[in-house]
Formats: C-alpha cells, structure tokens, sequence
C-alpha cells in the first residue's frame, strides 16, 4: 500500500468512526468540524468522489448538532428541498432558526421563518414573529417578504393597519416584477383601499400584473374599462408602458454563471446553496 493509500485509509477509519459512535468519538479522534464540512462539500459537489448527498447531509447535520450555523443553515436547505432525504419542512425549519439565530441566514431562509409562523401550520401561529423575520428578508431585498409584510400591515396581523406601509412594501416588490404586488397595488388605487381613488394607477398596475397571467388582475383591469372616460384610459395605458419599462430597467436579465471545468480536478470544495436551487 503506498503512502498515499495508507493516508486515505486512515481518513475514512476516523470518518467512519466519527458517523458511528458520534460527538464523542470526533473529539476522541481529533477531528474538528471544519474537516467534515469540507468532506461534506465534497459529497455534495461530487469532488473527487461520487455525488451522493445521503453521506453530506449526513456529515453537515453532525456538524450542525455542535451549534455551527453554516452547517445548520445548509442542513436546512436539504431537508427544504429534499436533497438527500425526504422532504421535511418541520426539520428544515428547526435547522434554518437556529442557523438565523446564530448569525447564518438568507433573505430566503428568512422568509421561509417569516412564512411559517405566519401560517401557524409546523409551530403556532406567531404574528410578530413573522412580522420580524418577514420583515429582515425584506430589508435584504426579498420581494414575496415585502408583498408578504405589505399584506400584514394593510389588514392589521401583528399590529395595526397601516395603509402607507403597506402602500410602500407593495410597490417596492412590484417594481421588482412580483405579479401578486403589482395587484395588490392595482387594488389598493382602483378602489382607494387606504389610499386616494387613482383609476389610472389601478389600471397600470393590474396591466403589470396580467402580462405575467394573474387571472385576477385581468378580470380587474377588464372591468375597469367600462368606468374608464377615453382620457383616463390613455393616461392608464401611457403608464402602463412607462411602468413596464421602469419594472425592466431595474430588473435586468441575469448574467451567465461562471464555470470552472477544473474545479474538481482541482479539489476546490464548493459551497453548496441547497436553499437556491436543486442540485
């Protein structure tokens, strides 16, 4: 067996070990997490090794059960999105609140907290909890966070009502492209919900909305027509292209990821994202 192989053998006994007989034993053997987050990464990205995210979920819950955040928060992730296991959202939320508590959290993961306790349907139903992680994914830019916020403000869940609010986070998410926020705004003009009566508004925002299929927003802006003078419906429409425009100019199309074809002859460890997309 060359010194290599010896090498080897040696890291998978301390593995093995470490999955069998737990915490103890990693003490025991001198492994610190920092290791079995790069092995982790490794089966998860298939770097060097086949993929297999059974053994990495494995690996990084291990990790996640000494307090570390990053692996709490990747934990998280697969168990959301079923890498690796089944789907279960109950485990994912556990792991993504502590991970958030510890200081490791997404807009995305942040929502996810907001969104589950606004349900109150895997923990009781908390208001002001969701209120607070909706309203830190928001901060970051989230925009079904700030349609989300914007619905509890304008109907009173976890404070008072407050139309200006509400108002604000709606059209901060619909001029980031979020069809149910630019109906929600169509609503809020067409019939002076908290705000002054703007028709034109109304029917600018629900045109927003039904160029992405929202089947309320085209019933609503259809049925606005009848009520519409030819002045108002010009004036509606002339926003509607200038709204368009606004919504494309800030929301350019993405560009090309970047790829590396010898990041795994290069044993680079990459960092999985199990929140963002499937594998």
């Amino acid at each position: 067996m060359s010194r290599h192989d010896s090498f080897l053998a040696v890291r998978w006994v301390v593995l093995l070990l470490a999955l069998l007989l737990g915490p103890q034993s990693l003490a025991s053997a001198q492994m610190d997490s920092g290791w079995l987050m790069t092995e982790a990464a490794r089966y998860y990205n298939g770097v060097g090794r086949a993929v297999n995210y059974e053994m990495a979920l494995r690996l990084y819950r291990q990790v996640a059960e000494t307090g570390d955040a990053q692996a709490q928060y990747i934990a998280g992730g697969m168990y959301f999105r079923g890498i690796g296991t089944t789907r279960d959202e109950r485990e994912a939320f556990k792991w993504l609140l502590q991970a958030a508590e510890g200081g490791k959290a997404t807009d995305l993961s942040q929502y996810i907290l907001g969104y589950t306790y606004f349900m109150g349907e895997l923990v009781p139903k908390n208001y002001a909890e969701a209120r607070r992680w909706y309203g830190l994914a928001a901060a970051a830019g989230h925009r079904q966070a700030k349609n989300d916020l914007a619905f509890m403000h304008y109907n009173g869940f976890g404070g008072s009502r407050d139309f200006a609010r509400a108002l604000a986070l709606y059209e901060s998410a619909a001029l980031q492209g979020d069809a149910q926020a630019q109906y929600n705004l169509g609503i809020m003009h067409a019939s002076g919900s908290g705000i002054e009566l703007d028709r034109v508004k109304g029917y600018a925002w629900y045109s927003l909305a039904a160029s992405q299929g929202n089947s309320g927003a085209i019933s609503a802006r259809n049925a606005m027509v009848g009520d519409m003078s030819r002045d108002e419906l010009a004036r509606a429409q002339a926003l509607s292209v200038d709204l368009f425009r606004r919504v494309e100019e800030l929301n350019p199309p993405p560009a090309p990821a970047a790829t590396s074809e010898t990041a795994a002859e290069a044993g680079e460890v990459l960092q999985p994202s199990p929140l963002e997309a499937q594998p």
